[in-house]
């Protein structure tokens, strides 16, 4: 029975989630504000553009990609402030929200699948038909992410959690991505009952292979936003004081920036290059080339690098405050955890490179573990958990 709408203003692992609806028969739509390639994917998109979509087997008909919502977010980099771009991109998502909102009586789904912060008027006109209504909810409680970070706002983030709150009020369900985040929701009092907890997973893309070990420095590779949240003032430390104390390694970081400071710096430290967002495909080729993936966040609620990294057979260092720390608790040999302070991570970055079979020993291990987070795996489990919740 088709019955499940899925309704997200970006992507994140949405359409894998979709997808696992559409596997067993249960998708009945999925809007996101993000296209995907696959079936039905445009040949006139741009190869550079198209390069960078995911793919599903989703038919065109179940989907919709709204290209309006893209061209919103966008125009957050005109803002000139951090403060005012957090702001401007969670009214974007409120935005979506009241759009899918006028859509769900329509519809009349069984039930919907809404996300963190863009479910406050959806889940409202989903109980109005008795729709069921099921959180996805990729980060911490916001009770325990504010104890951790400063978040920028100029006054909208009070808006945002209150929404939070009652979305979670709302659902009958609220899957979250590590026992991390859900453990933070139950600590701020929400039912043990209701908070289930589903680890990502990753793919290996055809064609990505991993270089025979020659005697190059240590590669370290970062992948994400360059952000205090994931810790890169703390990396950047860290790598220098490597350089400063005759370590020769090599950093890589990937991902965009939310404050240039970080650049600035990185471009001052030798043996540290950047590389802008790349395609996913080229990412796994990076995450292959490389020896060791950090992820020392501040916090994260999974980290789905750590997979990805994994599956080129590239161990991790990440955090006590990341959610994927849970794979190395599973698979002991695939990867390190540490404190996230400069001093805890500098002493694991400074041991891999005096000691560099430590990281060879690891990546039969991280290939193993891997091998358990599997995207395939992810859909089964959370398609099973939804059926069951749905009927």
């Amino acid at each position: 029975m088709t019955s499940v709408a899925v309704f997200h203003p970006g992507l994140q692992h949405a359409h894998q989630l979709a997808w696992a609806l559409h596997e067993h028969g249960l998708l009945q739509t999925f809007w996101s504000g993000v296209p995907l390639s696959g079936t039905g994917a445009s040949s006139i998109m741009p190869a550079h553009i198209r390069d960078k979509l995911r793919s599903t087997t989703i038919p065109p008909a179940l989907r919709r990609h709204p290209v309006w919502w893209q061209v919103l977010l966008r125009a957050r980099s005109l803002a000139r402030s951090a403060q005012t771009q957090h702001d401007y991109t969670h009214r974007v998502f409120h935005w979506f929200d009241w759009w899918v909102s006028r859509h769900v009586q329509a519809l009349k789904p069984r039930a919907v699948v809404g996300y963190e912060n863009s479910s406050y008027y959806t889940f409202m006109a989903a109980r109005s038909i008795g729709a069921v209504c099921i959180l996805d909810a990729p980060s911490l409680h916001h009770e325990q992410a504010k104890h951790l970070i400063d978040v920028p706002s100029n006054g909208y983030i009070d808006e945002i959690n209150r929404r939070k709150d009652r979305e979670v009020e709302m659902a009958d369900l609220l899957i979250t991505c590590s026992d991390m985040a859900r453990d933070s929701y139950v600590n701020a009092g929400v039912a043990a009952g209701k908070v289930k907890s589903i680890l990502l997973g990753a793919e290996l893309p055809v064609g990505v292979a991993r270089p025979r070990e020659s005697e190059r420095p240590v590669q370290f590779i970062f992948a994400g936003t360059l952000s205090s949240r994931k810790s890169i003032d703390l990396i950047l430390d860290a790598f220098a004081r490597l350089n400063i104390e005759g370590h020769r390694a090599d950093l890589t970081l990937v991902g965009g920036t939310e404050e240039g400071q970080w650049l600035t710096k990185a471009r001052q430290i030798p043996h540290v290059r950047h590389c802008p967002n790349v395609p996913q495909a080229q990412l796994y080729q990076l995450f292959a080339q490389a020896d060791c993936l950090l992820l020392p966040s501040r916090f994260d609620a999974f980290g789905m690098v750590v997979v990805e990294a994994m599956a080129t057979g590239t161990p991790a260092i990440v955090s006590t405050m990341t959610g994927a720390r849970e794979i190395i608790s599973m698979f002991p040999d695939s990867g390190w955890v540490v404190e996230p302070t400069a001093e805890s991570i500098f002493r694991c970055m400074e041991d891999k490179v005096m000691n560099r079979q430590a990281i060879s020993t690891a990546s039969p291990y991280a290939l193993k573990a891997a091998g358990h987070f599997t995207w395939r795996a992810y859909r089964e489990r959370v398609a099973n958990l939804i059926a069951e919740t749905v009927e």
